[in-house]
């Protein structure tokens, strides 16, 4: 194994311990021994995004090869971007799941929590709040939940072909 590929081994184990700084450390010595490696670039682009660092996340992954932001690691990487982006215009999970709590038929609280619950990973969640507008309010911003699910689908037919199949599946038994 290349000595750039032994680093990015060592920084994801380090990153998913806890150990975000000393996995940067890692990225940053294996980026140094190989520049042209734009695996290590978008390893470190996801690692900024897991600590909420948006502007050097989007910085690094726009300075990127078109290939690498088209490859599957980089699509990812997009979208986890677009929704960071997303959440970031939204009142926040807290006080967005106050309002669903109080309001349950706010659809755009509902909408927009599934935003952030997207950009946390937590496709389930968001995917939830998702039909629950469709299944409801089917019109809402001109079919906004309908569109992101497809959305969100299209993502998962990569990483998670079944989930994929079972959400569109539902989403056509609603109409």
């Amino acid at each position: 194994m290349k000595k750039p590929d032994q680093l990015r081994k060592q920084a994801r184990e380090q990153h998913l311990s806890g150990n975000t700084k000393d996995a940067i450390i890692l990225l940053t010595e294996a980026i140094s021994s190989d520049p042209s490696n734009v695996l290590v670039a978008l390893d470190m682009v996801q690692i900024f995004l897991d600590i909420n660092e948006l502007e050097q996340a989007e910085a690094l992954f726009n300075r990127l090869p078109d290939s690498a932001q088209k490859s599957e690691m980089g699509v990812s990487i997009a979208s986890q971007l677009n929704f960071k982006q997303l959440a970031q215009n939204t009142a926040g999970m807290a006080v967005l799941q106050a309002q669903v709590l109080k309001s349950p038929d706010n659809y755009q609280a509902n909408f927009d929590l599934a935003l952030c619950l997207f950009a946390q990973h937590e496709v389930e969640q968001g995917m939830e709040k998702l039909f629950f507008i469709q299944e409801n309010n089917p019109d809402f911003k001109e079919g906004a939940a309908k569109e992101m699910i497809g959305l969100i689908c299209n993502m998962l037919a990569n990483t998670n072909p079944k989930e994929s199949g079972v959400y569109r599946r539902r989403l056509a038994n609603l109409n």
